[in-house]
């Protein structure tokens, strides 16, 4: 009878450590990245740079708005006159909870509401297809620094339509609308079609950041009604 029992006993050890070591254990799922910009920011915080000091922008803003008619709701307005031709308005959060100087992968998903029309001519270039929305992502904080006597980000994310190794180009604040005379607000979602690469920072820290890079040379302006980012292990 003892030995009946040892061999139950080895048994249901045994059970219990293919259990631990087989498909029951999985590695959790990195954190996920979203916001919805429904009443506030959600701590995204606003810079700008890409210019130099003649011609600085005055009138950039972040802000949390109502979206004008045809839409309802609220979202995350930026926007600011682009004096230099080549304006760059981003929003900055940090994200936590990572394992420590470890590879990732990112795809952004972002809504915005935009009443720039498609094909229409502008200064510089087009207010809708000039500009143009950028996400990206880094273990160092992106902030504006003055490097031989113009401001730019401290990331290399690229510029305009070209991406750079820490950022991805998704698209352009164009609508639908065909119309060059009276605008109209419409949403659109833009997506990756390839993840960012990313190493977390040595304390499980990743930087993410968007904003619009323009080449149109006034004022461009849309609102963010969401992000949302996967975040993967790098296989």
């Amino acid at each position: 009878m003892a030995i009946q029992k040892l061999k139950i006993a080895g048994i249901i050890a045994s059970a219990c450590i293919l259990a631990a070591c087989g498909g029951d254990d999985t590695t959790p799922l990195p954190p996920q990245i979203a916001s919805t910009f429904t009443t506030s920011a959600d701590g995204w915080q606003g810079g700008y740079s890409d210019y130099h000091a003649e011609t600085e922008p005055t009138d950039v803003v972040w802000a949390s708005r109502a979206l004008p008619s045809p839409l309802s709701g609220s979202a995350y307005y930026t926007g600011g006159t682009n004096r230099s031709d080549d304006l760059f308005i981003y929003s900055k959060k940090k994200f936590s909870g990572y394992a420590p100087s470890t590879l990732y992968k990112l795809s952004f998903e972002i809504e915005i509401a935009s009443n720039q029309s498609s094909g229409c001519f502008g200064v510089g270039g087009a207010p809708g297809e000039g500009v143009y929305v950028v996400a990206g992502a880094s273990p160092t904080e992106p902030k504006t620094v003055l490097t031989d006597g113009e401001y730019k980000l401290n990331l290399d994310r690229g510029n305009q339509a070209t991406p750079g190794p820490a950022s991805q180009v998704l698209g352009n604040v164009a609508n639908a609308v065909t119309n060059c005379g009276p605008q109209v607000y419409q949403t659109k979602v833009l997506k990756s079609t390839l993840p960012l690469s990313v190493k977390s920072d040595a304390n499980g820290e990743i930087w993410t950041f968007f904003g619009i890079d323009s080449g149109f040379e006034a004022k461009s302006a849309i609102f963010y009604k969401s992000i949302k980012v996967s975040v993967d292990l790098a296989p």
